[in-house]
């Protein structure tokens, strides 16, 4: 029988304690697959179809994915080769040579690795469906095709291929570098009690001996659980602080929908396109149980840069009081600057209009040498929302003296354009006549629906609709990102425990010999697995709620609610692993004393 032979025989023989490794592996590779398929699809990503205020939501969630699978590939595997030390030290002193060993290393790591990545492509694959399903008919999100991009199984398995080579390289390099006497011992070494227990003793000596039993438990290897009580610290706060966000700042993009559309319905006429007959307009609206109860038609003009807007129209329709002198503009910013979002509110302090009709390029910057110009200085800036935000309008707007804003409009015919504005008498079941009013203006222009995209009308019934479909895919993706950063925690202490399990089965078998009950010993092990399962949550909570009060202050001064937000979903999560540790201890100890 060859030492390969062997090694096989002790992997088959002990591949019940491995599995663990499998499972981690697999449950990362799973759920990057799932937003590999969505961020690597261009009809989801690209914007046609699906809003980016909806897309971008995946983003973030994908990111976490990627560190997850990055994080936990080299830590089980660096747990799968621990519980094999032993086994590694027997065939070394049995006259294995390095070389024979990392080829059997390499041969199971690929085995392995090969095997994981298949079952994720087949679960993520199905779980990709049902996500899609989700999406489509739970949220109501337009997809147009099912199909998942080649791109995310190339992904997937180049970013897996990657870290396990290099891992394994690493890993087994470390492992096969070490004496045969150390891997024979790995599994019966520990270290003493630590500083922890003599502070105790110091200051609380008759705790301390009362629970002399319960901290010889948690004082072996604390270098180790120093690092895993941090690592959970860290991943358990990402995951507090995903809570309080996702309680009240997403939420807000409802009202910031609401904020962003004054009117009820908003549209423009430029470049000869979007001429609908204002009684067309009512006419449609009307089938379909819209009112209109305010129409305004504001003239302004527009360049590849700024739209260009009269000071009369704006103070006697759009509620401003501006005084803007001839020769000056003053720039407006429709932007909230309290919700959350980076905003640049820098002006321009001049700007240069050509007025010459042939002009290719009416916009010209400072200094320019043409004769028929129309230089203007700034005269300050206002942040303040105005009318709705759409697609024929240009990213920046200048509010003009009105015979500074004739000489511009008198440019050319497609300098004057009309921004119409219309409030309805309810616009909360508006929804059905503004698709058909959409409809109305393809026709007129003659375009496809994507064609006309550019052109589109805006209303405060999408724009809310498209809100509360990101908020609720939002929710739904941090939910399911908070469970990753939880079961990425759970899985960094219950892989130390469960390495600890030949440990404790000694201890148990003294326990025994002095007399110690069946029920006294659970209660020493269901001690020691709170000590490890809910201080992780005690330190995410303090970790998380300066990022919690900063980010609520930015978005509507809500650092309060955010901060009782992250420590409801602390308490939470304690109250579940009080709970949850009784039953996990009792598996536990049953394992480690029956070998179950």
């Amino acid at each position: 029988m060859t030492y390969f032979m062997i090694s096989k025989k002790m992997l088959r023989a002990n591949f019940r304690r491995f599995y663990l490794y499998f499972l981690c592996s697999f449950f990362a590779l799973t759920l990057f697959f799932c937003f590999a398929a969505l961020f690597t699809d261009n009809s989801f990503m690209g914007g046609a179809t699906v809003d980016s205020l909806i897309s971008s939501n995946v983003i973030f969630p994908s990111i976490l994915a990627a560190a997850f699978l990055l994080l936990f590939v080299p830590y089980s595997y660096s747990v799968f080769l621990s519980a094999r030390k032993r086994e590694y030290g027997i065939l070394f002193s049995l006259g294995m040579s390095r070389l024979e060993s990392w080829k059997c290393l390499l041969a199971e790591s690929l085995a392995l690795g090969a095997i994981a990545l298949g079952a994720s492509f087949l679960a993520g694959t199905a779980a990709s469906f049902t996500f899609y399903g989700i999406l489509a008919y739970a949220l109501g999100i337009p997809l147009p095709g099912w199909g998942i991009p080649y791109q995310a199984y190339a992904v997937t398995a180049l970013l897996y291929g990657i870290v396990l080579a290099i891992t394994a390289a690493l890993q087994g390099i470390q492992l096969l570098s070490r004496r045969i006497g150390s891997l024979l011992l790995s599994p019966f070494q520990a270290e003493k009690k630590g500083r922890g227990y003599q502070w105790l003793k110091q200051h609380f000596p008759g705790y301390a001996t009362k629970r002399l039993l319960e901290w010889s438990l948690l004082a072996r290897h604390k270098k180790d659980w120093a690092i895993r009580y941090l690592f959970s610290s860290l991943l358990s706060s990402a995951a507090l602080y995903l809570a309080g966000f996702c309680t009240v700042i997403l939420p807000s993009l409802l009202y910031d929908a609401q904020q962003s559309c004054p009117y009820d319905l908003a549209y423009s006429v430029l470049y000869g396109q979007n001429q609908v007959p204002a009684d067309a307009c009512r006419s449609i609206l009307a089938q379909h149980g819209v009112t209109i109860t305010e129409e305004m038609v504001i003239p302004y003009a527009r360049d590849a840069a700024f739209n260009y807007l009269p000071v009369s129209e704006v103070n006697g329709k759009l509620g401003g009081s501006y005084q803007i002198p001839a020769g000056t503009f003053l720039e407006l910013f429709q932007e909230n600057p309290q919700n959350g979002y980076g905003h640049s509110f820098t002006t321009i302090p001049q700007v240069s209009i050509s007025l010459d009709p042939v002009a290719k390029n009416p916009h010209k910057t400072q200094g320019t040498e043409e004769r028929h110009m129309l230089e203007l200085n700034s005269c300050g800036s206002d942040i303040r929302v105005l009318f709705n935000k759409n697609p024929t309008l240009a990213d920046r707007t200048l509010v003009l003296n009105d015979a500074d804003f004739r000489k511009i409009a008198s440019i050319s015919p497609y300098w004057q354009n009309e921004m119409r504005l219309l409030r309805f008498q309810d616009w909360e079941s508006s929804a059905d006549g503004v698709e058909a009013f959409q409809s109305l203006l393809q026709a007129a222009n003659g375009l496809t629906k994507e064609g006309q995209r550019p052109l589109r009308a805006s209303s405060k019934a999408e724009d809310l609709q498209k809100a509360r479909q990101s908020c609720q895919f939002g929710i739904f993706l941090m939910g399911f990102v908070e469970l990753l950063l939880l079961m990425a925690a759970f899985l960094l202490i219950h892989f130390r425990i469960a390495a600890e399990q030949e440990e404790n089965r000694r201890a148990l078998q003294s326990l025994f010999m002095v007399g110690m009950a069946d029920s006294e010993q659970f209660r020493l092990f269901l001690f020691k697995n709170r000590m490890r399962f809910l201080p992780p949550i005690l330190g995410a909570l303090f970790l998380s709620l300066p990022f919690l009060y900063q980010t609520g202050e930015s978005v509507y001064h809500s650092g309060r609610k955010m901060c009782m937000a992250g420590i409801l979903a602390a308490l939470l999560f304690l109250f579940a692993l009080w709970g949850f540790t009784i039953p996990y201890t009792r598996k536990e100890w049953l394992a480690t004393k029956y070998g179950r």
